[in-house]
């Protein structure tokens, strides 16, 4: 599992016909695959529904797929609701195709899940053309739906052509995406370990229609925790002093955490996201919680900024005289693709000709948890690559008025597909 290999094409044309012809004949699947889920979006560990109709639809084309508790087997599941719902944390699956001969492993990652947002109305595409959303506070707001769609579509336009091929492949699709937690048990159940060629692509991101960005980085490190204090309560006319304020305590460590962002390194960020606390105006609160993260460009800023941020959580607590316990909900990694994965990309991408235009540099700016599992793969010897699939956007990312241009969806699946493709016909073990 050493030595960096030479990126080198192995399509022939008449296999790239096959593979364009696929490809343009299955755009008005894609769009309609991708709207029918982007109308029953779930959240992180309950893409329940998703989860059987992807699995349904891999089934029915002759892949051997895993889902359920057999998945992610006992890993841990970062961020799991309070309150799980059954068959919460079993979701996501992946499908195997073994052509028996020996030949490298190939893996396209493609995650599933939706954000916790309300759906806009009126002058919004999904709305007017009648795929807005049916669940109400739940939406895709990140183009997942449409990876979903670009990963079956892959799966379609593959497994014709895999009988005469070597080696294995893998399509994963992974849970928990969002707020990086799903890589994390797909790593730590073992799924990439064997790996020796893991792709996963983004919709959007700034990147303009028609433009493949191969050289992505940026990637940032983050780490992501709940903070549960514990108090004591008390009568707020009567008798205050004898309570423990712990929703005043949260307050100070709040305010506390923003300002240690203020940084000259690149990167650093602090957010609190959600804070919860006390149950009346006249009691001294109890108990509080609140859920933050730390981002940074660089591994150690994170665990710099992780010791800052920690320290000053504990020392507020003691000053407060106030219980505090911490759960980590998401510790994902910073990644720069392997060498020779951009080169190899723009040389796929030019023979087949799916996007007209590239980006040779491309700052991502944000987290992606497939970095969990690039770096896995990278560490066993293995290569990995995150690309962009430009998309015109309706809005920014994470917004209710979120929607892209479907074009990208079948260019991305020739894209992919003839990358997949290529692997699986370069020497045994290749990517290693």
């Amino acid at each position: 599992m050493t030595g960096t290999p030479e990126f080198q094409t192995a399509l022939s044309e008449a296999l790239i016909g096959r593979l364009r012809a696929g490809a343009e004949a299955m755009k008005p699947w894609l769009v309609q695959t991708r709207r029918n889920f982007h109308r029953r979006p779930e959240v992180g560990w309950r893409e329940i529904e998703t989860t059987r109709d992807i699995v349904a639809e891999l089934s029915a084309l002759g892949y051997r797929v895993t889902a359920g508790q057999d998945f992610l087997k006992s890993a841990v599941r970062l961020g799991m609701s309070i309150d799980p719902i059954p068959g919460e944390g079993d979701t996501g699956c992946i499908a195997v195709f073994d052509t028996g001969r020996p030949g490298p492993t190939v893996c396209l990652r493609v995650d599933i899940d939706a954000l916790p947002i309300e759906e806009a109305r009126g002058n919004h595409a999904p709305d007017a053309g009648g795929w807005r959303s049916e669940r109400p506070g739940v939406m895709h707001a990140c183009g997942h739906d449409g990876h979903i769609a670009i990963g079956l579509g892959v799966a379609r336009l593959l497994r014709p052509l895999l009988d005469g091929l070597q080696g294995r492949v893998k399509l994963l699709f992974q849970p928990a995406e969002e707020g990086g937690r799903g890589a994390r048990a797909v790593r730590d159940a073992g799924w990439v370990d064997d790996v020796d060629f893991l792709t996963a692509v983004h919709i959007g991101l700034g990147a303009a229609s028609r433009v493949l960005a191969v050289g992505v980085h940026g990637f940032l490190a983050t780490r992501k925790y709940r903070v549960l204090l514990s108090g004591r309560p008390a009568h707020a006319g009567v008798s205050p002093e004898l309570g423990r304020n712990a929703l005043l305590c949260a307050c100070q460590m709040v305010l506390g955490l923003h300002a240690l962002a203020q940084s000259s390194r690149p990167g650093i960020r602090v957010n609190v996201g959600t804070m919860t606390a006390g149950k009346s105006m006249n009691i001294v609160a109890e108990a509080a919680r609140f859920d933050f993260e730390m981002r940074a460009v660089e591994g150690e800023d994170l665990d710099a900024l992780e010791r800052r941020c920690l320290r000053l959580i504990d020392s507020t607590a003691d000053a407060h005289e106030i219980e505090r316990a911490y759960q980590l909900l998401a510790d994902v990694g910073p990644w720069t693709n392997t060498p020779g994965t951009s080169e190899w990309a723009l040389g796929i991408n030019r023979r087949v000709r799916a996007f007209p235009e590239e980006l040779t540099s491309f700052n991502i700016g944000g987290g992606e948890d497939v970095t969990t599992l690039a770096a896995r793969v990278a560490e066993r010897g293995g290569q990995a690559a995150v690309y962009v699939v430009g998309a015109d956007l309706a809005d920014r990312h994470h917004t209710s008025h979120f929607d892209f241009d479907e074009d990208v969806l079948a260019r991305s699946v020739l894209f992919l597909g003839a990358g997949l493709i290529d692997r699986l016909l370069a020497a045994p073990g290749a990517g290693r």
